[in-house]
């Protein structure tokens, strides 16, 4: 039996995605590529047609995220 855990895949997504630091991103499904993309989020959903994209702030290659738990 697969779990869900089992179904996920690790994307790597640090080609198709230099070009756009600093800022937001509508990906595809499959996460192959970029849909649209602009300085902020309100701006991406306009330019948007569909609603099954996935939706990220993209961070510079030479920065890291580090999300703290209280």
């Amino acid at each position: 039996m697969q779990t869900q855990k089992d179904n996920q895949i690790n994307h790597d997504l640090r080609d198709i995605l230099k070009p756009y630091a600093n800022q937001w991103v509508a990906l595809s499904r499959d996460r192959t590529k970029v849909v649209s993309a602009g300085m902020t989020l309100k701006e991406v959903m306009r330019k948007i047609k569909r609603n099954d994209c996935l939706l990220m702030k993209v961070f510079p290659s030479d920065s890291f995220y580090l999300p703290l738990s209280s």
